[in-house]
């Protein structure tokens, strides 16, 4: 379990990592290992990443969770990020520790919303990251107007990385298309959905959405696109 506190004054975000109950092997059994990273009111138990782990556990995969208390029109964004790329740090250590001399396990980062901010940092530890309705348009909340860098930003730089998963609805008003395409070209987007990937009023097609975002989160983690092993 990792837990982190980060903030000034008396505003405190802070964040839980710990390892999902339904795993069916050990940390240092698991070939595979994956982190699933919630968004601004949307948890781990929301549907997205819920099914997204379930699945990757009933394919072998060990998972664990991370939970935020951070409320980003309350914390400013930069505390949070950093926050939340020290998460990342410390849950790779944790990895290579559960490793120790035998195999480096296969890896995944899982974020939505709020937890996509970090893609460059992921990125940047040569880390495959699926995004879950990335921010590539600016919240009305976030007064710091963060978005998630591309290639043609002045804060952007190449990295040695898989290319990142995108899923999204075109009904989001916090994602981009021509933002997502020049980050890259596995993109999943659901016509109509919202934030959460859903059709308000429409429960039907809602399901057929999450259940084609979990298949493609499962695809994407068992593909060439995400390395065989992490790092060392």
């Amino acid at each position: 379990m990792i837990e982190t506190t980060m903030g000034e004054g008396g505003v405190k975000p802070t964040c839980r990592m710990s390892a999902w109950r339904k795993n069916r092997t050990t940390p240092r059994e698991a070939a595979k290992r994956v982190l699933l990273m919630p968004g601004t009111g949307y948890n781990c138990d929301r549907p997205l990443l819920y099914y997204a782990a379930t699945a990757l556990i009933e394919n072998g995969w060990y998972a664990d969770r991370l939970d935020v208390n951070a409320d980003l029109s309350k914390t400013p964004a930069r505390r949070i990020f950093a926050m939340l790329d020290d998460v990342v740090d410390r849950w790779l250590e944790q990895v290579r520790a559960d490793a120790g001399t035998g195999k480096a396990p296969r890896v995944l980062v899982v974020g939505k919303s709020l937890s996509t901010f970090i893609q460059p940092h992921v990125a940047d530890l040569g880390l495959p990251m699926a995004l879950l309705t990335p921010v590539f348009s600016p919240a009305d909340f976030d007064p710091a107007r963060s978005v998630i860098p591309v290639p043609g930003d002045a804060d952007w730089h190449a990295a040695d990385a898989p290319e990142p998963l995108i899923c999204a609805g075109t009904a989001d008003p916090l994602y981009e298309p021509s933002r997502a395409r020049r980050l890259s070209g596995l993109i999943h987007e659901y016509p109509g959905a919202n934030h959460s990937i859903e059709v308000p009023g429409d429960w039907r097609t809602s399901m057929t959405y999450l259940r084609d975002v979990t298949d493609a989160v499962v695809e994407y983690a068992e593909s060439d696109a995400v390395p065989t092993a992490v790092r060392s």
